[in-house]
């Protein structure tokens, strides 16, 4: 059975219309800043006054805003209203949070699980461990590297290509206003170390700090792939830092993996479960 073209000029511009739109979007959700719009232009092939065209739309419907100091295009309020109610929808926080709630009531910590965004990681479920000293884990929260195992795991297993750019965007970033910071809260990144740390997960499959937000907590975090053998996202346990336990790293490391083998299997993971088992 052959299908007939859509003879509809203005049915056809409209629908590519919305391919354009959704690359837009999806660059600027990547970029993690503003873009200009001849930065814009030259990444997705397309001409400025197209670009500008676009953005102008998208602008009026609330999906970007313009920087008042006319430095690019970000996304819009819209969208951050939408990604509330969609994250209610996503399936992996309704597969996942039936095997999260017995991994907690197994060890009695806190749990959370992320996703990527932007090469970040974006917190899309919590399980808090019920103990009268409980890290407050929030959804919606974004982490980033170098102090975040979660965010680790996301970019480890991340295309080469949003590594880079994160590796990039985070070292413009630490370069200039870290230095104006008391020593303690100074957060540096040395991208030949973190590149040497992604190879590290993949090769283990987890990645862990001992105290990353210095607020008293430990964290573990492992990933989830989805059907296709990419990531889906991070599950992470944040427990309670016990010093000078030299096993903590490990304490729940099998349960953690088992668990996030188990909800990659349900997301339709074959091949990354089975290598995943094989370190447990």
């Amino acid at each position: 059975m052959s299908i007939t073209p859509d003879k509809n000029p203005a049915k056809s511009s409209t629908v590519h219309s919305v391919v354009v739109a959704s690359r837009l979007l999806g660059f600027l959700a990547e970029s993690g800043r503003p873009q200009r719009v001849t930065d814009i232009a030259v990444h997705l092939g397309m001409t400025k006054a197209r670009v500008s065209r676009h953005l102008s739309t998208l602008a009026d419907l609330g999906l970007v805003a313009k920087m008042p100091d006319k430095s690019g295009y970000r996304l819009g309020p819209t969208l951050f209203r939408l990604s509330n109610a969609a994250l209610d929808q996503y399936e992996i926080t309704n597969i996942a949070y039936r095997y999260m709630v017995v991994l907690r009531n197994q060890i009695q910590e806190s749990l959370l699980l992320a996703i990527p965004a932007g090469g970040d990681a974006l917190v899309v479920s919590t399980i808090a461990s019920g103990k009268t000293l409980s890290p407050n884990l929030v959804r919606g929260t974004r982490w980033s590297i170098p102090t975040s195992p979660t965010a680790s795991i996301i970019l480890a297993y991340s295309p080469e290509s949003v590594r880079e750019r994160v590796l990039a965007r985070r070292s413009e970033r630490d370069l200039t206003p870290m230095l104006e910071l008391p020593p303690e809260r100074e957060v540096i990144l040395d991208p030949v170390e973190q590149r040497a740390e992604f190879v590290t997960i993949q090769r283990r499959f987890y990645a862990y700090a001992d105290d990353p937000h210095d607020a008293g907590f430990a964290v573990v975090s492992t990933p989830v792939f989805d059907h296709s053998e990419r990531l889906e996202a991070a599950l992470t346990i944040v427990m309670n830092r016990r010093p000078g336990c030299v096993n903590q790293e490990t304490m729940y490391l099998s349960q953690l993996k088992q668990t996030a083998v188990d909800i990659s299997r349900a997301l339709g993971s074959v091949e990354m479960a089975d290598k995943m088992v094989a370190t447990i």
